[in-house]
């Protein structure tokens, strides 16, 4: 077969721009309140194949790397990060519900000495705690609506998210041309990797997971809107920008430590003191949570690590 110049430099053009793929960088910043006294800022930055998650000024940050399939929660102020991987995350939890059980024995023996209708009541509750923790979450849908509203000049529909029927915040979301569409891949991908953390954690301590996690908000478009219901915290896009980022921002700095929640020494122990008749035991056993959180997500967009501990 036969090409002229002219094709073979088309063809060279064609090869180029088939194995390079180019992502555009993208900075959102949301404001958040009805979470606390004050509003507060997040900031979430899309740099090719990673995610960078943070409340501003915390000193704390969340970085997603898709190529290392890793979760990464950095306290600049102490100088230390915690890894979090699906491995990782089963080995803690097995870890915390290891020391869950030896409490739970404790505590028998402390209530094996208490006055029988006391010991009911308490046994009742510590059952009751646990049904609770290991039943099936609600069903969550989200249903579009008709109604349209416009934020930071780009146009958005609301869907109202619902839990067992009930409508518990709607959410604005703008059209997949808002914003860069490989970055809007990464940005759900990220929430993907957090939401299976959180089953993977759920599973390890016998709990249900959602079936719809944080993903499910952000797969439709982006989120310029949350709202809880009927007065709940809001989240509201304040600024979006598509400037270059720099690279050190989307690292763990080299000479940062590894945190291991696993190996921390944990709290002084208490013992518990005697219970006034139908009061739970002191420092009673704590529920499994699937998704403890690092740095600070926009609302209704859980994270599944904690964070280093603070520096004093």
């Amino acid at each position: 077969m036969h090409f002229n110049p002219t094709s073979l430099r088309w063809l060279a053009t064609l090869s180029v721009g088939l194995s390079t793929v180019t992502f555009a960088d993208t900075k959102l910043t949301y404001t958040d309140t009805g979470v606390g006294p004050q509003e507060r800022k997040t900031v979430i930055q899309i740099h090719g194949d990673k995610v960078r998650m943070e409340e501003a000024d915390s000193g704390i940050y969340t970085l997603y790397d898709n190529g290392k399939k890793a979760l990464f929660t950095v306290n600049t102020k102490t100088k230390q990060f915690i890894e979090t991987t699906p491995d990782k995350i089963r080995e803690r939890m097995s870890k915390v519900v290891e020391m869950q059980n030896q409490f739970k024995e404790e505590m028998k023996k402390q209530m094996a000495s208490m006055p029988e209708d006391q010991r009911k009541v308490i046994e009742e509750r510590m059952k009751q705690a646990e049904e609770a923790m290991k039943a099936a979450p609600p069903a969550m849908k989200m249903e579009k609506t008709e109604r349209k509203e416009t934020v930071q000049n780009i146009s958005c529909t609301i869907s109202t998210v619902k839990m067992a029927d009930q409508a518990v915040r709607d959410v604005c979301i703008a059209g997949s041309d808002a914003m860069d569409s490989s970055d809007h891949q990464m940005l759900v991908t990220m929430f993907e990797y957090m939401d299976g953390i959180a089953a993977e954690s759920a599973k390890v301590q016998g709990i249900t997971p959602p079936a719809e996690g944080s993903a499910a908000v952000h797969k439709e478009g982006l989120a310029l809107r949350i709202q809880g219901l009927p007065q709940g915290p809001r989240s509201e896009l304040t600024g979006i920008s598509k400037d270059a980022l720099k690279d050190d921002d989307f690292k763990v700095p080299a000479d940062y430590a590894v945190f291991e929640p696993s190996i921390a020494p944990p709290p002084p122990a208490q013992s518990a003191p005697p219970a006034p008749t139908g009061a739970a035991p002191a420092g009673a056993p704590p529920a499994g949570n699937p998704a403890p959180a690092p740095a600070q997500a926009p609302a209704a967009s859980p994270a599944p690590e904690a964070a280093p501990p603070a520096a004093k």
